[in-house]
């Protein structure tokens, strides 16, 4: 009972350790851009850095009730980018997708958006040659 407690502690520490150090590198790169008088959009939404920062920086935030806005710290997930343009409703065989089949695929196309896109924005924003 212990060691699955230990490892699930542990695997929460490394998503934990994962947010924080991405948003420094977002930060040292936009302190860098600004020391050199540039300016460095922040990662597209569709990316896990952009919706990230899209999280703290308050673009998820709603009024409830009419009263105070209310911020709600959180990890990295699937709940934070914004939606697929249309979610994958076919296997490669032809046949429908269902139950847990169907939210990989979703979470396998969100992945593979997020990964062009960063890629992307990396080539374009950072002068790097593309990973892919």
């Amino acid at each position: 009972m212990l060691r699955g407690l230990n490892e699930r502690l542990a695997v929460k520490r490394i998503r934990l350790d994962f947010d924080r150090t991405a948003l420094a590198l977002i930060a040292g790169l936009c302190a860098s851009a600004d020391m050199r008088g540039a300016a460095l959009p922040p990662p597209p939404a569709t990316t896990a850095l952009g919706a990230l920062l899209g999280h703290i920086t308050g673009g998820h935030i709603e009024t409830i009730d009419a009263g105070a806005r209310s911020f709600q710290p959180m990890n990295v997930n699937f709940g934070l980018f914004p939606p697929l343009a249309s979610a994958p409703t076919k296997k490669p065989d032809g046949s429908r997708l269902r139950g847990n089949e169907k939210t990989v695929a979703k979470k396998q196309a969100i992945s593979a958006r997020a990964l062009a896109d960063l890629d992307h924005w990396i080539a374009e924003h950072l002068r790097v040659a593309a990973a892919a």
